[in-house]
Protein backbone atom coordinates (compact mmCIF):
# COMPACT_ATOMS: atom_id res chain seq x y z
CA UNK A 1 0.00 0.00 0.00
CA UNK A 2 1.17 3.61 -0.91
CA UNK A 3 0.78 6.54 1.22
CA UNK A 4 -0.77 10.18 -0.42
CA UNK A 5 -1.56 13.36 0.88
CA UNK A 6 -3.28 15.77 -1.04
CA UNK A 7 -3.99 19.47 0.80
CA UNK A 8 -7.53 21.28 0.07
CA UNK A 9 -9.46 18.24 -0.63
CA UNK A 10 -12.90 19.87 -0.26
CA UNK A 11 -12.14 21.89 -3.62
CA UNK A 12 -13.30 20.87 -6.89
CA UNK A 13 -9.47 20.19 -8.17
CA UNK A 14 -8.40 18.31 -5.24
CA UNK A 15 -11.35 16.34 -4.38
CA UNK A 16 -11.61 14.89 -7.95
CA UNK A 17 -7.78 14.20 -7.91
CA UNK A 18 -8.42 12.00 -4.34
CA UNK A 19 -11.25 10.02 -6.10
CA UNK A 20 -9.19 9.26 -9.55
CA UNK A 21 -6.40 8.02 -6.82
CA UNK A 22 -8.65 6.03 -5.26
CA UNK A 23 -10.54 4.15 -8.23
CA UNK A 24 -6.95 3.41 -9.39
CA UNK A 25 -6.44 1.55 -5.96
CA UNK A 26 -3.55 0.67 -4.27
CA UNK A 27 -2.99 3.75 -2.46
CA UNK A 28 -4.37 5.11 1.53
CA UNK A 29 -5.08 8.96 0.82
CA UNK A 30 -5.32 11.08 3.11
CA UNK A 31 -7.43 14.48 2.63
CA UNK A 32 -6.58 17.40 3.95
CA UNK A 33 -8.92 20.38 5.19
CA UNK A 34 -9.23 22.98 6.89
CA UNK A 35 -12.84 24.87 7.34
CA UNK A 36 -14.67 23.17 4.75
CA UNK A 37 -15.30 19.49 5.56
CA UNK A 38 -14.98 17.06 2.88
CA UNK A 39 -17.70 14.46 4.13
CA UNK A 40 -19.29 14.09 0.45
CA UNK A 41 -16.02 13.62 -1.20
CA UNK A 42 -15.22 11.06 1.81
CA UNK A 43 -18.98 9.03 0.99
CA UNK A 44 -17.90 8.81 -2.69
CA UNK A 45 -14.68 7.34 -2.19
CA UNK A 46 -13.63 3.95 -0.58
CA UNK A 47 -12.44 3.64 3.34
CA UNK A 48 -8.95 4.08 1.46
CA UNK A 49 -9.34 7.85 1.75
CA UNK A 50 -8.96 9.24 5.36
CA UNK A 51 -10.14 12.98 6.03
CA UNK A 52 -7.09 15.27 7.76
CA UNK A 53 -8.01 18.48 9.47
CA UNK A 54 -4.70 20.80 8.35
CA UNK A 55 -4.69 24.13 8.05
CA UNK A 56 -1.99 25.33 5.58
CA UNK A 57 -1.93 28.68 7.34
CA UNK A 58 -0.60 27.40 10.40
CA UNK A 59 2.61 25.42 10.51
CA UNK A 60 2.05 24.48 13.96
CA UNK A 61 -1.57 22.89 12.71
CA UNK A 62 0.62 21.54 9.62
CA UNK A 63 2.86 19.36 12.35
CA UNK A 64 0.11 18.77 14.07
CA UNK A 65 -1.17 16.86 10.65
CA UNK A 66 1.98 15.06 10.35
CA UNK A 67 1.58 13.18 13.61
CA UNK A 68 -1.91 12.14 13.00
CA UNK A 69 -0.70 10.65 9.68
CA UNK A 70 1.64 8.89 11.51
CA UNK A 71 -0.92 7.40 13.14
CA UNK A 72 -1.26 5.21 9.87
CA UNK A 73 1.98 5.35 8.36
CA UNK A 74 5.87 5.83 8.84
CA UNK A 75 6.51 7.23 5.26
CA UNK A 76 4.37 9.55 2.55
CA UNK A 77 4.57 8.35 -1.50
CA UNK A 78 3.58 11.55 -2.22
CA UNK A 79 2.45 15.31 -1.36
CA UNK A 80 0.26 16.69 -3.40
CA UNK A 81 -0.05 20.54 -2.81
CA UNK A 82 -3.51 21.66 -4.81
CA UNK A 83 -4.99 23.89 -1.93
CA UNK A 84 -5.30 28.11 -3.08
CA UNK A 85 -7.02 30.69 -3.34
CA UNK A 86 -7.88 33.46 -5.86
CA UNK A 87 -8.83 37.27 -6.07
CA UNK A 88 -9.10 40.09 -8.43
CA UNK A 89 -8.04 43.07 -7.44
CA UNK A 90 -6.61 46.63 -7.95
CA UNK A 91 -2.52 46.95 -7.07
CA UNK A 92 -3.07 50.77 -6.13
CA UNK A 93 -6.51 50.97 -4.76
CA UNK A 94 -8.04 50.02 -1.60
CA UNK A 95 -5.22 47.87 0.49
CA UNK A 96 -3.40 45.81 -1.75
CA UNK A 97 -0.63 44.63 0.64
CA UNK A 98 -3.66 43.03 2.62
CA UNK A 99 -4.82 41.57 -0.81
CA UNK A 100 -1.41 40.20 -1.77
CA UNK A 101 -0.44 38.95 1.92
CA UNK A 102 -3.47 36.80 2.23
CA UNK A 103 -3.04 35.07 -0.81
CA UNK A 104 0.96 34.38 -0.74
CA UNK A 105 -0.23 33.20 2.57
CA UNK A 106 -2.18 30.46 1.23
CA UNK A 107 -1.16 29.75 -2.11
CA UNK A 108 2.97 30.05 -1.48
CA UNK A 109 3.24 29.59 1.85
CA UNK A 110 0.84 26.99 2.62
CA UNK A 111 2.73 24.97 0.40
CA UNK A 112 6.12 25.76 2.31
CA UNK A 113 4.38 24.52 5.41
CA UNK A 114 3.22 21.47 4.39
CA UNK A 115 6.35 20.70 2.55
CA UNK A 116 8.23 21.58 5.66
CA UNK A 117 5.85 19.58 8.04
CA UNK A 118 5.47 16.43 5.44
CA UNK A 119 9.45 16.30 4.42
CA UNK A 120 10.30 13.76 7.42
CA UNK A 121 7.50 11.49 5.95
CA UNK A 122 8.13 11.95 2.08
CA UNK A 123 12.56 11.38 2.90
CA UNK A 124 11.21 8.10 4.81
CA UNK A 125 10.91 6.74 0.99
CA UNK A 126 12.37 9.02 -1.12
CA UNK A 127 8.96 10.17 -1.98
CA UNK A 128 7.92 12.68 -4.27
CA UNK A 129 6.38 16.22 -3.57
CA UNK A 130 3.72 17.79 -6.63
CA UNK A 131 2.98 21.49 -6.27
CA UNK A 132 0.44 23.44 -8.02
CA UNK A 133 1.14 26.34 -9.85
CA UNK A 134 -0.81 27.73 -12.85
CA UNK A 135 -1.06 29.12 -16.08
CA UNK A 136 -0.60 32.15 -14.32
CA UNK A 137 2.33 31.35 -13.31
CA UNK A 138 4.49 32.04 -16.89
CA UNK A 139 1.98 34.29 -18.50
CA UNK A 140 2.20 37.62 -18.29
CA UNK A 141 -0.06 38.78 -15.83
CA UNK A 142 -3.46 40.60 -16.85
CA UNK A 143 -4.74 43.33 -15.35
CA UNK A 144 -6.59 42.96 -11.66
CA UNK A 145 -5.50 39.44 -11.74
CA UNK A 146 -1.73 40.31 -10.20
CA UNK A 147 -2.40 39.81 -6.77
CA UNK A 148 -2.99 35.80 -7.93
CA UNK A 149 -0.51 36.06 -10.63
CA UNK A 150 2.15 37.31 -7.96
CA UNK A 151 1.14 34.36 -6.28
CA UNK A 152 2.51 31.89 -8.49
CA UNK A 153 4.97 33.24 -9.90
CA UNK A 154 6.17 32.97 -6.26
CA UNK A 155 4.99 29.23 -6.35
CA UNK A 156 6.94 28.77 -9.86
CA UNK A 157 10.51 30.40 -8.43
CA UNK A 158 9.73 27.99 -4.87
CA UNK A 159 9.03 24.67 -6.59
CA UNK A 160 12.16 25.26 -9.19
CA UNK A 161 14.19 25.86 -6.23
CA UNK A 162 13.10 23.26 -3.84
CA UNK A 163 13.37 20.59 -6.69
CA UNK A 164 17.32 21.83 -6.87
CA UNK A 165 17.57 21.39 -3.38
CA UNK A 166 15.88 17.83 -2.59
CA UNK A 167 17.41 16.40 -5.94
CA UNK A 168 20.80 16.00 -4.01
CA UNK A 169 18.38 13.50 -1.30
CA UNK A 170 16.65 11.69 -4.33
CA UNK A 171 12.82 13.10 -4.11
CA UNK A 172 11.30 14.27 -6.96
CA UNK A 173 9.59 17.67 -7.17
CA UNK A 174 6.98 18.38 -9.84
CA UNK A 175 4.95 21.30 -10.45
CA UNK A 176 1.89 21.71 -12.55
CA UNK A 177 0.28 24.15 -14.40
CA UNK A 178 -3.61 23.84 -15.13
CA UNK A 179 -5.60 26.12 -17.43
CA UNK A 180 -9.38 27.10 -16.73
CA UNK A 181 -10.89 24.20 -14.99
CA UNK A 182 -14.44 24.68 -13.26
CA UNK A 183 -13.47 25.23 -9.61
CA UNK A 184 -14.55 27.71 -6.54
CA UNK A 185 -12.03 29.50 -7.73
CA UNK A 186 -14.40 30.82 -10.60
CA UNK A 187 -16.45 32.29 -7.88
CA UNK A 188 -13.67 33.88 -6.01
CA UNK A 189 -12.99 35.79 -9.42
CA UNK A 190 -16.50 37.40 -10.11
CA UNK A 191 -16.69 37.97 -6.40
CA UNK A 192 -13.15 40.11 -6.52
CA UNK A 193 -14.41 41.78 -9.98
CA UNK A 194 -17.07 42.97 -8.48
CA UNK A 195 -15.86 44.28 -5.36
CA UNK A 196 -13.52 46.15 -7.78
CA UNK A 197 -15.92 47.55 -9.63
CA UNK A 198 -18.36 48.80 -6.77
CA UNK A 199 -15.34 50.73 -4.66
CA UNK A 200 -13.11 51.98 -8.10
CA UNK A 201 -11.92 55.29 -8.66
CA UNK A 202 -10.36 54.91 -11.77
CA UNK A 203 -11.03 52.31 -13.56
CA UNK A 204 -14.72 51.59 -14.35
CA UNK A 205 -14.59 52.23 -17.75
CA UNK A 206 -11.78 49.34 -17.57
CA UNK A 207 -13.32 47.00 -15.96
CA UNK A 208 -17.33 46.78 -17.51
CA UNK A 209 -15.43 46.01 -20.96
CA UNK A 210 -13.20 43.25 -19.09
CA UNK A 211 -16.34 41.85 -17.31
CA UNK A 212 -17.37 40.10 -20.45
CA UNK A 213 -13.78 39.36 -21.41
CA UNK A 214 -13.77 37.15 -18.10
CA UNK A 215 -17.22 35.60 -18.27
CA UNK A 216 -16.45 34.31 -21.44
CA UNK A 217 -12.90 33.14 -20.01
CA UNK A 218 -14.96 31.01 -17.59
CA UNK A 219 -17.36 30.04 -19.54
CA UNK A 220 -16.11 27.14 -20.92
CA UNK A 221 -13.64 25.36 -18.68
CA UNK A 222 -11.76 22.33 -19.43
CA UNK A 223 -13.25 18.81 -18.33
CA UNK A 224 -11.87 17.83 -15.44
CA UNK A 225 -10.43 14.33 -16.19
CA UNK A 226 -7.72 15.89 -18.35
CA UNK A 227 -6.10 17.53 -15.05
CA UNK A 228 -6.39 14.18 -13.08
CA UNK A 229 -5.01 12.31 -15.61
CA UNK A 230 -2.02 14.72 -15.45
CA UNK A 231 -1.72 14.43 -11.97
CA UNK A 232 -2.48 10.21 -11.74
CA UNK A 233 0.61 10.71 -14.60
CA UNK A 234 2.96 12.57 -12.15
CA UNK A 235 2.22 10.78 -9.59
CA UNK A 236 2.46 6.92 -11.01
CA UNK A 237 5.09 8.14 -13.87
CA UNK A 238 8.82 6.50 -12.49
CA UNK A 239 11.00 9.28 -14.85
CA UNK A 240 7.91 11.91 -14.24
CA UNK A 241 8.66 15.61 -16.03
CA UNK A 242 9.79 18.39 -13.42
CA UNK A 243 6.23 20.48 -15.14
CA UNK A 244 3.33 19.57 -16.28
CA UNK A 245 1.14 22.22 -18.19
CA UNK A 246 -2.80 20.84 -18.64
CA UNK A 247 -5.13 22.50 -20.81
CA UNK A 248 -3.34 26.38 -21.30
CA UNK A 249 -5.29 28.75 -22.04
CA UNK A 250 -4.70 29.14 -25.84
CA UNK A 251 -5.15 32.50 -26.99
CA UNK A 252 -3.35 33.78 -23.58
CA UNK A 253 -0.40 31.31 -24.98
CA UNK A 254 -0.43 33.26 -28.20
CA UNK A 255 -0.27 36.56 -26.62
CA UNK A 256 2.53 35.94 -23.70
CA UNK A 257 5.76 36.28 -26.46
CA UNK A 258 4.08 39.38 -27.83
CA UNK A 259 6.99 42.44 -26.46
CA UNK A 260 5.45 43.81 -23.35
CA UNK A 261 4.99 47.35 -24.87
CA UNK A 262 2.86 45.83 -27.52
CA UNK A 263 0.69 44.02 -25.31
CA UNK A 264 0.50 47.05 -22.83
CA UNK A 265 -0.60 49.46 -25.73
CA UNK A 266 -3.47 46.68 -26.65
CA UNK A 267 -4.91 46.83 -23.31
CA UNK A 268 -4.42 50.23 -23.35
CA UNK A 269 -6.06 51.25 -27.03
CA UNK A 270 -8.64 48.49 -27.29
CA UNK A 271 -10.36 48.71 -23.76
CA UNK A 272 -10.11 52.69 -24.42
CA UNK A 273 -12.23 51.73 -28.01
CA UNK A 274 -14.37 48.91 -26.33
CA UNK A 275 -15.06 51.41 -23.40
CA UNK A 276 -17.22 53.25 -25.77
CA UNK A 277 -19.84 50.99 -26.74
CA UNK A 278 -20.08 48.09 -23.62
CA UNK A 279 -22.60 49.41 -21.57
CA UNK A 280 -21.76 50.58 -17.65
CA UNK A 281 -23.12 46.95 -15.21
CA UNK A 282 -23.62 49.52 -13.06
CA UNK A 283 -26.67 51.91 -14.71
CA UNK A 284 -30.26 50.06 -14.30
CA UNK A 285 -31.42 49.73 -17.75
CA UNK A 286 -34.41 51.70 -18.06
Amino acid sequence: MKYALFTGAAGGISGACVEALDKQGGWTIFAGYNRTPCDALIERCSENVIPIHCNISSQEECFAAAEEIKKYTDHLDVVVNCAGIHTMDSLIEGDPAAVVEKIVNVNLLGMVRVNKAMFPLVNACKGRIINFSSECGWEQPQPFNSPYAISKYAVEAYTIGLRRELNFLGIKVIKIQPGSFKTGMHGQATDGYQKILDKTEYYRDVLKVMKPMMTVAMAHPNEMHYLTDTVLEAINSKNPKVNYKCKNTWYLGLIDPIPAKIIDAGYKYLIAALAKVVPDPKKKKK
